[in-house]
């Protein structure tokens, strides 16, 4: 007989493999003052939770980075669709999700859970330049803007 969980495997979350990790370390703690014929089962315990906890940490950080580029691809192809097709709306949406998803990729590459991408002074601009062909409603300024964005960030890696 097969369970639910057998059908339907969960996902590998950061938040989870976080939660063993620190469950871990707390049966390393607690074994610490226990005696010694229940300490060392609960080392164990601790360090196999531990070790289940980094794997799912870098398992999820994993699926998220290739979630995450394939937004940023979408974002993109939407992005260059409404310059082509003289659909403003459209560019900024794809400006948007691309945005969103170098910032998750930039969580799912970092330790840091408030890490955040910083762009060199060139991408700055080209994300400068963007926004005020938004604003101005000038799609050539915005599309420019774009495009010195993304060189700096494939020169730059981010």
């Amino acid at each position: 007989m097969s369970t639910e969980e057998d059908q339907h495997p969960r996902q590998p979350s950061q938040l989870s493999g976080q939660m063993k990790i620190v469950q871990g370390q707390i049966y390393n703690v607690t074994s610490s003052v226990l005696p010694q014929t229940y300490s060392e089962q609960w080392k164990e315990s601790g360090d196999r939770l531990i070790q289940e906890g980094e794997t799912e940490v870098q398992k999820a950080k994993v699926d998220m980075k290739v979630e995450s580029t394939i937004d940023s691809v979408g974002g993109k192809i939407k992005s260059m669709t409404g310059y082509l097709t003289n659909d403003q709306n459209k560019q900024i949406q794809g400006n948007v999700e691309a945005e969103k998803a170098q910032w998750k990729y930039k969580q799912a590459s970092s330790d840091s859970p408030l890490s955040i991408p910083i762009p060199s002074e060139e991408g700055l601009k080209g994300k400068l330049e963007s926004v005020q062909g938004i604003i101005l409603g000038d799609q050539e300024k915005q599309k420019e803007g774009n495009i010195r964005a993304e060189k700096s960030a494939w020169k730059d890696g981010v």
